[in-house]
C-alpha cells in the first residue's frame, strides 16, 4: 500500500472515531463494586462464620488527592455510574487509539517532510 493510500486510511479511521465520540454520554472516574457486608447487630446471622452476609450493596471508588474515597450508592445510583464509568473507559479506549493513528501518520509525514530537505 502506498503511502497516500495509508494516510488516506488513517485519516477516514481517525474521522471515523472522532465521529464516535459524539455519541459518548455522560463520564465518570472510579469504580462500582457490591460488597456483601455484616450488619452491626450482634445476635444476627450474619455475624456467625459461614453464614451469608447482608447486600449486596454497591459502593462507589476512587482517588482524590492519593486517598480512596468510597460511597455507598443507591441501586439507581450504581447503574448510573457503572454507565457513566463505562463511557469514560470507552472515551479513553478511543483516545487512545485516535492517539495511535496521528502517530502512524506522523511517522508517514515526517518522513516525507525529511526527504523533501
Amino acid at each position: 500500500m502506498k503511502k497516500a493510500e495509508r494516510l488516506a486510511s488513517y485519516k477516514q479511521q481517525y474521522r471515523e472515531l472522532a465521529r464516535s465520540l459524539s455519541q459518548i454520554g455522560f463520564i465518570w472516574r472510579g469504580n462500582v463494586q457490591r460488597r456483601m457486608l455484616p450488619c452491626k447487630q450482634q445476635h444476627c446471622l450474619c455475624n456467625t462464620k459461614g453464614i451469608p452476609q447482608h447486600g449486596p450493596y454497591p459502593y462507589w471508588t476512587t482517588k482524590v488527592n492519593q486517598k480512596t474515597v468510597t460511597k455507598l450508592l443507591t441501586a439507581e445510583e450504581a447503574d448510573l455510574y457503572e454507565q457513566w464509568i463505562h463511557n469514560r473507559r470507552l472515551l479513553e479506549q478511543t483516545l487512545k487509539r485516535m492517539n495511535n493513528l496521528s502517530k502512524k501518520a506522523a511517522k508517514l509525514l515526517i518522513t516525507d517532510r525529511k526527504n523533501t530537505f
